[in-house]
């Protein structure tokens, strides 16, 4: 079993990630990174922490991308490494926590045979207590917990498993050489190739978070112009659920002299408190529990529900404007699905 790290830039979670792979249950036979060339400091990050795992790290250099995602030709580049020994191949992200049963609740529905794909969803984790880390980790969790249904053809990448027979079908030099998302495309390929595809909802990976409101917004503005390009239909719902209840809510606001009005904002925000202690209870039972503080935070953000729909609300409206793209330090044209084409190549954060 291989696992397959993409990685740019300082790649600050990098050790952290390494120790949690080296109590891993069960052991990989190698983890490839793969970075972008040898002046990303990735590549040097990399190498003084070959020798971080009890099992081995190879590194390729994958050359710069012109007509897709950086991140996808970095995949590209490990997954021609892949041989007959492999029973499973891993994706993963650099800025996850696994727990230690992650790996072997990831690929054990391949090795049994019940599913060609698994994937899980990430868990935000607050890894500082900033008013961004927050907001963007009561909208995850909220997002985390929604059912999966199996017509939407969405895989997560940052925790993705596939069997030997997954990847041959579905040749990732043909369908990622002319992509901005990995998962997404994946995730339709497998649909209309009729893999099963298995999301398991209880693995749930922890992923700290960071940054400031400004950082986080723009993170969740691109992976909403990533929906709009590769998964519309979701990119709507979320726009529809989302403009719905702020109307709901300036209504009831209109309203708050009568009775009814708070009334019904004082239950929706008791549902919405009980819903984070459900959040809270599932986290606890996977291991990683929020701390008093942030747990008290997050509450108070349920409480205070029609900010963060806002603040959700313009990250979602702002995707509209999905032509021009920025990932990391490559700013990207998409002009469709599979019409990508970098723009420019600031220095690496």
């Amino acid at each position: 079993m291989t696992l397959i790290l993409p990685l740019t830039g300082n790649a600050p979670g990098l050790d952290p990630l390494l120790r949690a792979l080296d109590t891993q249950t069960l052991v990989p036979r190698r983890l490839i990174i793969s970075v972008e060339t040898s002046l990303d400091p990735a590549y040097q990050r990399s190498l003084h922490s070959a020798d971080a795992c009890s099992f081995p790290i190879e590194i390729v250099i994958a050359g710069e991308a012109t007509r897709c995602a950086q991140k996808c030709r970095n995949l590209i580049a490990a997954l021609q490494r892949i041989d007959d020994r492999d029973e499973a191949i891993v994706l993963l992200d650099a800025d996850i926590s696994p727990p230690s049963w992650w790996l072997s609740a990831l690929v054990t529905p391949l090795i049994d045979g019940s599913a060609d794909l698994v994937n899980g969803y990430r868990w935000p984790t607050i890894a500082t207590p900033t008013a961004g880390a927050h907001l963007v980790a009561s909208i995850e969790r909220a997002i985390a917990m929604l059912p999966r249904p199996g017509w939407l053809n969405v895989a997560w990448g940052g925790s993705l498993a596939m069997s030997p027979r997954a990847l041959a079908a579905l040749g990732p030099e043909r369908i990622l050489a002319d992509t901005l998302s990995d998962d997404c495309t994946i995730g339709k390929h497998a649909g209309a190739l009729g893999l099963r595809v298995l999301t398991r909802r209880a693995l749930l990976v922890p992923t700290p978070t960071h940054g400031g409101l400004v950082s986080v917004w723009n993170f969740a503005r691109r992976q909403y112009q990533i929906c709009r390009i590769y998964v519309p239909s979701l990119w709507w719902l979320a726009l529809g659920t989302l403009s719905t209840r702020l109307v709901g809510w300036g209504l009831l606001l209109a309203y708050i002299d009568r009775v009814e009005a708070r009334l019904a904002i004082g239950a929706l925000a008791a549902m919405a408190v009980t819903g984070c202690i459900t959040q809270a209870r599932v986290a606890l039972r996977l291991g990683f529990p929020d701390a008093p503080v942030a747990h008290s935070v997050q509450c108070l953000l349920a409480a205070l529900k029609p900010v963060v729909d806002l603040f959700h609300w313009t990250a979602v409206v702002a995707a509209f404007a999905s032509g021009v793209v920025r990932w990391s330090h490559v700013t990207y044209r998409v002009s469709g699905p599979t019409d990508v084409t970098v723009r420019t190549r600031d220095p690496w954060i």
